[in-house]
């Protein structure tokens, strides 16, 4: 219980830190080099680092494997982000190089063939101690980069007497306050990149990183002695530091209830007097299972493999790999793919809907039927679209929103397609106990969470959009896409393409429509001759003129004014026009307005001239 007041009162510190400072963090990863071999541990060190930065009050910018232009550009945003900070910091693990004195970080796309052309494909050290100079209190620069370099043999020098020094040369920063960079290794030395996940400067770091009330001096000193006693001396870090007057602590000493007498400072070379405080590991246990962290759940295996808990651990790393792996078997979707997830796992969570898919590849095959072309009036099908004629219902989505299909039973797994919150006719529904189904809705096939947005024999609710469609504005040598979701999910990709309508489609039966992220006009659930799927409204168009734009409002018998004020402007803003009134402005978009003076088409104009009337009765 001890320790977990303490660990509460460390969290609070922390936060009070982070509201009193702005602190911002660039960290960087690069293992992947492209002329060089690959680095095990600079991505694993970044994410923890990022990690552990994160959770001390940092707003932390992750790269990983920047090429030489993305370098640059990261290091342009994170300069932005310094200005207004009091503690800018950047954390740097990968290849560096030391030329003619100065010291230079290297790419993932860096070819390094000459010391002329090397000043170019790499970012000098120097302008990273410009960027973090510009933070209020203190600017700190981590470099895990002294790495024995592999392009250092094969470059042409530009000075023949001259050789290219292992590691990186040190700084000088006299004559500046509130700078620290802190080196993995002494000048002309290297450092090792690690046998375990984090190479022993950033393992060190992590450490001591979120120590409460360790004053930043005494921090790298103490990483020091970490890393000197993890490779039996053979490495030993170095910093050069110009500390403001006023002492920097990244996390606060927790309060002991009254004055404290002040410590001398002892250097942290010397033995410590007082042994320190051992971390419980059952605690270490609960923050990775609550953080979901493979990497801290794999760290505590690790440090711990004989602990009560190592054995839940290791369990909760196979469920993730399991659906992992699952994820990427159903992205395939082939029998190999399923055959080779039950190789991997055949006791795993997913066997039985594996099984079920290799037993439907090894059905018979249906003796072929040459089915008639198309005519202009048909889809165009890319699959086949199983009809809605199930007795499952989604229930208790609002109408404003939709439910998710997922690749798998799990929140976390990839969203393959949205459906309706009044969609009826779902089939192939099998639950589990932890409430996911899978089901079938037209061409959208996968899982979604039934137990509380699903149910037999439920009814369609009505949607203002509810009706037949044509489809307008489409060449007549092109078609009408059909998507798995409303086009772009909220994950940035784009659902698959299912089904294709033809140009001059009638008779288009749209269960809703959806405004969607900054699509000018909605989405629409539609279904048209055994075909479903999500078309865009801009291509949609009813009875009456209408088409389905992000302002359009369904009018009913009870509209108000302001009703048909929408829908009056919304057939002006589809065409193009530019409104002058303040209103007009203010409730549509003028960004991409072309005429005072559009051109409606009859059904437009008829409905224009019928909202005038009613307009007009109802005295607006």
């Amino acid at each position: 219980m001890r320790v977990l007041k303490y660990l509460l009162v460390l969290l609070v510190f922390a936060a009070g830190a982070a509201q009193a400072e702005k602190r911002v963090a660039l960290v960087i990863g690069n293992s992947t080099y492209e002329n060089a071999s690959v680095l095990a541990n600079p991505t694993n060190d970044a994410r923890a680092m990022a990690d552990k930065l994160g959770r001390i009050g940092f707003d932390v910018m992750l790269r990983e494997d920047l090429s030489g232009q993305d370098f640059r550009i990261a290091l342009g945003e994170f300069t932005e982000k310094a200005l207004s900070s009091d503690i800018a910091l950047v954390f740097y693990a990968g290849h560096g190089i030391e030329m003619g004195g100065r010291n230079y970080l290297i790419p993932v796309d860096a070819r390094m063939r000459s010391e002329a052309t090397a000043t170019f494909e790499t970012v000098a050290l120097d302008s990273m101690l410009t960027t973090v100079k510009q933070a209020g209190k203190l600017g700190l620069i981590m470099l895990d980069a002294c790495r024995d370099n592999p392009f250092a043999a094969a470059m042409q020098r530009t000075d023949g007497t001259r050789s290219l020094r292992r590691g990186l040369a040190p700084v000088s920063i006299e004559g500046q306050s509130g700078l620290l960079v802190s080196f993995a290794a002494q000048a002309g030395s290297t450092a090792a990149d690690g046998d375990t996940m984090h190479s022993p400067y950033t393992a060190a770091l992590l450490q001591v990183l979120d120590e409460p009330g360790l004053e930043v001096g005494r921090m790298f000193r103490k990483v020091r002695k970490l890393v000197r006693e993890a490779t039996d001396g053979q490495q030993v870090p170095i910093e050069r530091m110009q500390l403001p007057d006023e002492a920097i602590y990244l996390v606060a000493a927790p309060p002991t209830g009254g004055e404290s007498p002040q410590l001398p400072e002892k250097d942290e070379d010397e033995a410590p007097k007082q042994p320190p405080m051992q971390e419980d590991p059952l605690l270490v246990f609960l923050d990775a299972v609550q953080s979901g962290s493979k990497e801290k759940l794999e760290e505590f295996v690790r440090r711990y493999p004989d602990h009560p808990k190592a054995a839940d651990a290791r369990k909760l790393l196979l469920d993730m790999a399991d659906t992992e792996f699952w994820q990427y078997t159903v992205s395939q979707d082939t029998e190999d793919a399923y055959r080779t997830y039950l190789i991997a796992f055949p006791e795993g969570r997913y066997a039985d809907e594996a099984k079920d898919k290799l037993a439907a590849y090894n059905q018979p095959d249906p003796t072929p039927v040459n089915p008639a072309p198309p005519t202009p009036s048909q889809p165009v099908p890319v699959g086949q679209c199983a009809p809605l004629n199930g007795d499952w219902a989604v229930t208790g989505v609002p109408s404003d929103d939709t439910l998710f299909v997922r690749s798998g039973p799990d929140g976390d797994a990839r969203a393959v397609g949205e459906l309706p919150y009044n969609a009826v006719g779902i089939s192939n529904v099998s639950c589990r106990s932890s409430g996911w189904c899978s089901l079938t809705y037209g061409c959208i096939k996968g899982w979604a969470y039934g137990g509380k947005y699903m149910g037999r024999g439920g009814t369609a609710g009505t949607s203002a959009f509810q009706g037949y469609y044509s489809v307008v504005d489409v060449a007549s040598n092109d078609t009408l896409n059909l998507r798995t979701g409303p086009g772009k999910s909220k994950y940035g990709y784009d659902y698959d393409v299912v089904a294709e309508l033809p140009y001059n489609a009638t008779g288009v039966y749209v269960t809703d429509c959806q405004a969607h992220l900054n699509y000018r006009y909605r989405w629409c659930a539609v279904s048209y001759q055994g075909v479903s799927g999500w078309a865009y409204g801009r291509f949609l168009q009813s009875p009456s003129g209408q088409r389905p734009s992000r302002t359009t409002r369904a009018i009913s018998a009870g509209a108000s004014c302001t009703d048909l004020w929408y829908e009056r402007n919304s057939i002006f803003d589809r065409n193009g026009y530019c409104f002058k009134t303040d209103r007009g402005k203010t409730a549509f978009d003028n960004s991409d307005c072309f005429t005072s003076n559009p051109s409606l088409t009859n059904a437009e104009r008829n409905r224009v001239n019928e909202i005038k009337r009613l307009e007009s009765q109802m005295g607006c």
